[in-house]
């Protein structure tokens, strides 16, 4: 059987929910020997704050092997002001202001256009990992990692960025926020029939001891651990 390869990312939103877990999730990369990728959060009503929390706050205390990429939050309401692929370009400004240079992507809500695959190509963008992160996917999208079509996001085509999908067994997502026992049966379903894992969290939630158990039970299957651009380049 082919060992994992599996990569976690996190979803930086913390600066609008109150409470933010950094600390407690690098304490436990660090323990394991596990990199993570950060999405720093960037949204049309306030752009810079997760970006600031994290440099004043916890930039310091990621270590250098992990990686830092974006996310975003799109105002979907009938008074927004900000095109897509210019808050996407946005983003892109907001990170390098505080030299980062993303290359990993992952829209909040699910939600994503296949119009927004031009403008993350055009900033560098080389993986997203959207589908599957909320609750609602197409059945038909694959559940590896894949390259788009550039018309229809969740079919294979020829775009040059990757898809790498979260898992989502009937609206019931791959997030260690779920808890590691909701969680098991959604890696034990996966992983028998692929090798790739992606899996999600969010940092405003106490999730030490779920990724704890999360990362030892997939060390157990001789997992291995990589970030999500290190997945997609190794393709």
């Amino acid at each position: 059987m082919t060992k994992p390869t599996v990569a976690i990312s996190v979803d930086c939103v913390c600066a609008n929910e109150g409470k933010c877990y950094v600390t407690e999730v690098v304490e436990v990369a660090e323990q394991f020997n596990v990199p993570l990728t950060w999405l720093l959060g960037v949204a049309e009503h306030d752009p810079m704050s997760n970006v600031k929390l994290y440099h004043n706050e916890y930039l310091h205390r990621i270590p250098a092997w992990h990686e830092l990429g974006l996310h975003i939050t799109f105002d979907s309401s009938a008074g927004n002001t900000v095109d897509r692929g210019d808050l996407i370009r946005i983003g892109k400004d907001i990170l390098k202001q505080f030299s980062i240079k993303p290359t990993a992507f992952r829209a909040a809500n699910g939600d994503i256009e296949a119009s927004d695959l031009s403008a993350l190509i055009d900033i560098g963008i080389v993986v997203d990992s959207t589908p599957g992160s909320s609750s609602s996917i197409p059945a038909s999208t694959p559940k590896t990692p894949y390259h788009p079509n550039p018309n229809q996001l969740h079919q294979s085509g020829n775009s040059k960025l990757w898809v790498v999908p979260v898992p989502n067994n009937d609206g019931v997502r791959g997030y260690i926020d779920e808890g590691f026992d909701h969680l098991k049966p959604i890696i034990d379903s996966h992983l028998a029939e692929f090798s790739v894992l992606s899996l999600g969290m969010c940092d405003c939630k106490d999730n030490a001891e779920n990724l704890k158990h999360v990362i030892d039970y997939l060390k157990k299957k001789e997992a291995r651990f990589v970030t999500l651009t290190q997945l997609v380049t190794e393709l």
